[in-house]
């Protein structure tokens, strides 16, 4: 553990936001992974979705030098929504925050990434996720070395989970967009991060994936067919969305091409996953054409 009061006054002052639905004991190792890193920190703020505001209960559990710096802020459930109130409730004064999910934590010490890339004049950036444990496999084969977003890449090279902004992006862009992603009041169920960051690709804003800012994802429960199948629906029907508002119209038909062909091929070579393949070329249809089937 890094000493929180000796470190490097040169360091990036650094906020923290952490969007939680049921806040649990994994908020509890995400924040003890904080404690590694070589950053000034400003503020953390766990914005809790819940209820009862039962992240209170969980934080009495710790006692650690990062103590001061929490606060609990409400939000109505949403990750989009829940990101924008931990961002409009961070005092000023920092020069990147911070968005992991709830259920993952830095692995190591990841400090020297995120410090190059700010100050080489990175706007805004995503890091590596991967699985707690190898078996389960990775939710995107990111690349092995760093690169510029574009439009092109953004979708294989970036997650919401291990992004971090600074003043200036938002500045210059604006929050997330609150009628997408998991929890918005829409049908369109994802997306929500990359379309804030096609959006700063969009002003001209350098955006970078950093593969040393690399988190842990924790083991996801598994899901009855029946709810996985209604999740790839509902998350392609946010790519497709974003498709919608960020792609040309060539664009969004070479996606449903794709999408089309993808389905065609696991037909012969893997007809287990024709009706996952099915759900995600229809979600992607209906946000493309903003209207459900």
């Amino acid at each position: 553990m890094v000493d929180v009061d000796a470190r490097d006054g040169s360091a990036l002052v650094v906020s923290v936001v952490i969007p939680s639905l049921r806040p649990g004991i994994s908020v509890l190792r995400l924040i003890r992974s904080l404690e590694d890193q070589r950053f000034n920190y400003l503020q953390i703020a766990l914005v809790d979705q819940s209820t009862e505001v039962v992240s209170r209960g969980v934080l009495e559990a710790y006692d650690g030098p990062l103590k001061s710096k929490i606060t609990v802020v409400r939000s109505e459930p949403g990750l989009a929504r829940a990101r924008n109130a931990g961002l409009e409730a961070l005092d000023p004064g920092w020069d990147v925050v911070l968005l992991p999910d709830d259920d993952v934590w830095l692995d190591g010490d990841v400090s020297d990434s995120i410090m190059q890339a700010v100050r080489n004049g990175v706007s805004a950036g995503s890091g590596r996720l991967k699985p707690e444990f190898d078996v389960d496999g990775v939710r995107i084969n990111f690349p092995s070395h760093e690169i510029s977003l574009t439009p092109r890449n953004v979708w294989r090279a970036s997650i919401e989970a291990c992004y971090f902004l600074t003043p200036r992006f938002l500045d210059v862009v604006g929050n997330y967009d609150e009628s997408l992603g998991l929890g918005a009041g829409t049908p369109w169920q994802s997306g929500e991060g990359t379309d804030l960051l096609l959006r700063g690709l969009r002003h001209g804003l350098p955006v970078r994936f950093v593969p040393g800012y690399e988190l842990v994802e924790t083991k996801m429960p598994t899901l009855t067919i029946q709810d996985h199948r209604s999740r790839l629906r509902f998350y392609a029907r946010g790519t497709g969305r974003v498709f919608a508002r960020n792609y040309t119209l060539a664009a969004q038909v070479a996606l449903l091409m794709r999408s089309l062909a993808r389905l065609v091929i696991q037909l012969f070579r893997r007809p287990g996953k024709l009706q996952d393949n099915w759900q995600i070329l229809i979600g992607r249809l209906e946000g493309v054409t903003g209207k459900l089937l």
